[in-house]
C-alpha cells in the first residue's frame, strides 16, 4: 500500500508545469501572451463616449444627451508607462433646444497594471480645453441664439484593455469629464460661467507598432 502511495506522490510532483492552475489554457501560442509594453512602443486608438449629463449653468439645472469621439497617440517612454496627445469631438444636446459641437483635445498620461493573459488596467489622467459653438432656438420667430463656448477639460479614465494579438488592443471602462468654461453671445454680450461633469462607459479600439 505504501508503495502505491510513494507512485501517486510521485507522479504528482513530477507533472509539468501546464498542470497548474494559473497555467490553464496557457498555449504558447495564445494572443493573451503580452504581458508588458515596451519602451519606445506607440499606439493609436480611435475611441468613443456616449452618457447622460448633469449641467449646472447660472441657476439652472439640466439633463442632457453628450457623445464623444477621440483619436489619439501615445508614446512609451518607459516600459508600462505612456504619454500621449488626444483629439476630442464633442456633440451636446440639451433638450430640444439647445445644442453644441466643440472640438478640442488634451495631453494625457497613463499607467499600464498588467492583470495577465493580454488583459491590462489602465489608469490615465488628461488635461485638455474645449472650444465650439452653443445654438439655442429662443421660440421666438424662428430665431436662434448662436454663442461661442470654450472650456477646460479634466478626464479621468480607468479602461481595461485586451491585447487580441501583439498589435490589436481593445479596450472599455469607465470614464468621468469634467468641463468648467463659459458661453458668449456671438454679437458679444455678458459672459455665462458652467460647469459639466459627463460620467460614462468608454470603448476604443488600438493599433500598437
Amino acid at each position: 500500500m505504501k508503495r502505491y502511495v510513494l507512485v501517486i506522490l510521485a507522479a504528482v510532483l513530477a507533472a509539468p508545469s501546464a498542470a497548474r492552475a494559473d497555467d490553464v489554457y496557457a498555449d504558447p501560442n495564445d494572443p493573451g501572451r503580452v504581458t508588458r509594453v515596451h519602451h519606445g512602443v506607440s499606439e493609436l486608438d480611435l475611441g468613443a463616449l456616449g452618457v447622460l449629463t448633469h449641467v449646472s449653468s447660472g441657476d439652472t439645472t439640466s439633463t442632457q444627451i453628450s457623445t464623444t469621439i477621440s483619436g489619439r497617440y501615445q508614446y512609451f517612454l518607459l516600459d508600462n508607462l505612456s504619454l500621449g496627445a488626444e483629439g476630442i469631438f464633442a456633440y451636446d444636446k440639451e433638450g430640444d433646444a439647445t445644442h453644441a459641437n466643440s472640438l478640442g483635445g488634451t495631453l494625457f498620461g497613463s499607467f499600464h497594471l498588467r492583470l495577465g493573459l493580454g488583459a491590462f488596467l489602465r489608469p490615465t489622467l488628461a488635461l485638455g480645453a474645449l472650444f465650439g459653438t452653443r445654438d439655442t432656438d429662443t421660440g421666438v420667430g424662428g430665431v436662434v441664439l448662436e454663442e461661442s463656448q470654450s472650456a477646460f477639460l479634466t478626464r479621468l479614465q480607468l479602461p481595461f484593455a485586451y491585447f487580441a494579438s501583439q498589435r490589436v488592443v481593445l479596450q472599455a471602462g469607465p470614464e468621468l469629464d469634467i468641463l468648467a468654461g463659459s458661453f458668449t453671445p456671438s454679437g458679444g454680450g455678458t459672459s455665462t460661467s458652467f460647469t459639466e461633469v459627463v460620467g460614462g462607459f468608454s470603448v476604443a479600439v488600438g493599433y500598437a507598432f
